[in-house]
C-alpha cells in the first residue's frame, strides 16, 4: 500500500525558542530528509544562512540512503491545526523560564536590528526589554495559551530538557515514534555534526549575545537573570500549565 505524502512529512511544533532548529537538523541527517520552515510549505525555504547546515540538512547526503520521510518542517503553529499536512507530530516544550530570557535576547537583537522596517515593533520591543518584565509577561501568557490550546490529547511530547541531558536515548525514543530503526552510528554521527560546539565553535554556556539562535546552549539560565519578584509573577502566569507539561515552578 503506497504511503500518502503526509506520511512523508514530519512536524516538529513549538511555542518558539526551544531548540527546535536543533532538533531538527540532528533528524533531518539521521533521516536523510530535507528541513524547511514553514512559512512557505510548497516552496520550501532554506532553513539557515549557515552553508554547513543547509548542506546537512537537504535531504541528500551523499552515500546515504533515503528513508520513508522527505521533509521535516518546524512550525509554531498549533500542531492540532497542522496535521492534514502531517501523520507524525512532535510536540517540543522547554521551561517557560529558559524560554523567556532567550525570547529577551531574541527581541532586544530584533530591536537593533537595521533589518527590522516595523517602526511601531522596533519601538514596543526596545520598550519591552528595558522593562524585561513586560517581556517575561508576554512570553509567560504566549507559552501558556501554546501549551493550553493543544487539549488533552498533546502530540508526542519532547522536552528540551531531556534532549539536552540524554541526547541519544530522546532520539531513539522519536525514531520509535516515527517508525525508524537508524544505526547507531548515523545517530552518533548527528549528535556530533550539529553539537553547540560544533556549529558555534564556543562551549555550552559561553555566551554571545548577539547569536540569538545559538547564545547559550544550556538548561536553567533563567536563573541569572530573573529576580525573586519575576519569578513569582511569572509562575502565578503559567505555574499551573507548566506543571501539566512537567516543569515546576
Amino acid at each position: 500500500m503506497k504511503s500518502s505524502s503526509s506520511d512523508r512529512i514530519i512536524l516538529i511544533s513549538d511555542y518558539g525558542r526551544s531548540g527546535q532548529g536543533w532538533l531538527s537538523y540532528m533528524l533531518c541527517y539521521i533521516l536523510n530528509a530535507r528541513y524547511i520552515e514553514p512559512y512557505s510549505l510548497i516552496r520550501g525555504k532554506d532553513c539557515s544562512f549557515s552553508e554547513y547546515i543547509i548542506e546537512n540538512t537537504n535531504g541528500n547526503i551523499p552515500g546515504r540512503k533515503k528513508t520513508r520521510y522527505d521533509l521535516v518542517v518546524k512550525t509554531h503553529n498549533l500542531p492540532i491545526r497542522e496535521a492534514n499536512f502531517s501523520g507524525k507530530v512532535i510536540f517540543l516544550t522547554r521551561d517557560p523560564r529558559d524560554v523567556a530570557v532567550s525570547a529577551l535576547w531574541w527581541h532586544k537583537n530584533g530591536a537593533k536590528s537595521a533589518k527590522w522596517k516595523n517602526i511601531k515593533g522596533k519601538i514596543f520591543w526596545t520598550i519591552a526589554t528595558k522593562i524585561r518584565i513586560i517581556d517575561y509577561v508576554l512570553t509567560a501568557k504566549g507559552w501558556t495559551s501554546y501549551y493550553s490550546s493543544q487539549g488533552k490529547n498533546l502530540p508526542f511530547h519532547v522536552k528540551y530538557e531531556d534532549l539536552s541531558a540524554e541526547t541519544k536515548k530522546t532520539l531513539l525514543k522519536i525514531l520509535d515514534y516515527i517508525n525508524v530503526s537508524a544505526e547507531y552510528n548515523i545517530i552518533d554521527e548527528a549528535i556530533e555534526k550539529f553539537s553547540f560546539e560544533k556549529i558555534t565553535g564556543r562551549k555550552k554556556g559561553q555566551e554571545d549575545k548577539k547569536n540569538s539562535e545559538f547564545r547559550k546552549g544550556i538548561v536553567g539560565d533563567y536563573k541569572n537573570y530573573f529576580s525573586t519578584l519575576e519569578l513569582k509573577i511569572f509562575g502565578l502566569i503559567c505555574g499551573k500549565t507548566a506543571r501539566k507539561a512537567g516543569y515546576k515552578l
